[in-house]
């Protein structure tokens, strides 16, 4: 695609100030606290409009910018719900991006999906000179597909498409996460050109490499440990974390490896799978460690010996490379997949532990076998970090997004 080379830039002639439109969680958001942390690192200043919890302040300074969040609570629910949320975020976002951009003159303005029309917040800025960005976060047709059981051609799924295609004309560049997902929006007739692939790959000052002197996988302080096997992200059904459940009481009724199951996440399927992991027996063997702040995320990953992605299957998962992929290879925990096209593209069976997707006694197979081989677990490890991030690692997708930021901006 049409990617800015690292490099093309290497110190700004004038720091830039960018404003960042999100209808997400700032500082909880990776991808937007990974831009930031770019953007600062070559002296840019950045503002964030994102949403806002309750007790939290509606404007302070935190992970290096200035945040102004709208008080708007995110409920999961049916297509009206999500009408309604994203309707009432960018009227929110307009005026605040117009009245900031009266102050402040932004070199460029980057709206983060989803929903994909958020860009069209950008309008006033763009009238008054500023360039805009679009961050496409995900593949909206198939994701509403996905989330409301539809079939391609449904009208609300071809209206997503039309409007996802209009968006991406209205910007003046754009950025996808991953290659499959820049191939499906030229598919639909976005100009290739126009679209740079930056992906979710972890930023090693929040998810930093192994310490080669740390204690080997199972080992603790008072001695051997019950090996730690964990998994994070949104509690919905296409993460397949049921999946892990079965595969979990298999594996623990199989006479294998001691293990403990951690759950990092919140999401509408969350007492569902408590409930299931009631019923499947696996009592004090697994933990539902609920949401937990990025930062903390890192930390708490740190002495996991197997990281499981177990994503279903479908139009919108088939394009996904998963970010606690990414954050397991940058860490140097091995990890056991499911076997999707997307992540094909970027590991192979040296880099992980594949597995059918939706296959529990398949998970659990690969899991005993991982779990009960040290030496496997290593090489693993090692050459996930060296395939996927010593190719795709943050630094280089940091130089590569901040150079488009400085061309867009004419700084060079």
């Amino acid at each position: 695609m049409g990617a800015v080379m690292p490099g093309a830039a290497t110190a700004a002639r004038r720091p830039l100030r960018v404003l960042i439109l999100r209808q997400g969680h700032y500082p909880d958001d990776p991808r937007v606290r990974r831009a930031v942390g770019a953007l600062t690192a070559r002296g840019h200043s950045v503002d964030v409009v994102c949403l806002g919890r309750a007790g939290e302040a509606a404007r302070e300074t935190v992970a290096g910018a200035r945040v102004f969040r709208v008080p708007l609570a995110h409920r999961r629910g049916g297509r009206w719900r999500y009408a309604w949320e994203y309707g009432a975020f960018f009227v929110a976002a307009a005026g605040l991006a117009l009245a900031l951009h009266l102050r402040r003159r932004y070199a460029v303005v980057e709206a983060h999906s989803l929903p994909d029309g958020l860009v069209f917040a950008a309008l006033g800025p763009r009238c008054l000179g500023a360039r805009v960005v679009l961050d496409l976060h995900e593949v909206m047709p198939e994701l509403v597909a996905s989330l409301f059981g539809l079939h391609a051609a449904h009208p609300l799924v071809r209206i997503t498409g039309r409007v996802e295609q209009a968006a991406i004309r209205f910007a003046d560049a754009c950025l996808a996460v991953s290659d499959p997902c820049a191939e499906a929006f030229v598919r639909r007739g976005a100009p290739a050109g126009k679209l740079t692939v930056v992906m979710n790959s972890a930023d090693p000052a929040l998810f930093p490499p192994p310490d080669p002197s740390a204690a080997p996988s199972g080992a603790g302080p008072g001695g051997p440990r019950p090996l730690r096997v964990v998994s994070h992200g949104t509690l919905v059904d296409r993460h397949g974390f049921d999946v892990l459940l079965h595969a979990a009481a298999r594996l623990s009724t199989g006479g294998g490896p001691d293990f403990e199951l951690r759950i990092m996440g919140d999401g509408e399927a969350r007492g569902a799978l408590e409930a299931l992991a009631r019923d499947l027996g696996l009592g004090e063997r697994v933990t539902f460690e609920g949401h937990r702040p990025l930062d903390e995320v890192a930390r708490r990953l740190e002495d996991a010996d197997v990281g499981v992605v177990a994503n279903r299957r479908d139009a919108f998962m088939d394009l996904v490379v998963p970010t606690k992929l990414m954050e397991y290879a940058a860490l140097g925990i091995p990890a056991v997949v499911s076997r999707t096209p997307a992540v094909e593209r970027y590991f192979d069976g040296r880099m992980v532990r594949y597995f059918a997707p939706g296959d529990a006694a398949d998970l659990a197979a690969a899991l005993a076998e991982v779990l009960g081989d040290p030496g496997l677990r290593r090489r693993l490890a090692d050459a996930a970090r060296r395939g996927f991030c010593g190719r795709h690692g943050w630094p280089g997708m940091a130089a590569r997004y901040v150079d488009l930021i400085e061309a867009l901006a004419g700084v060079s």
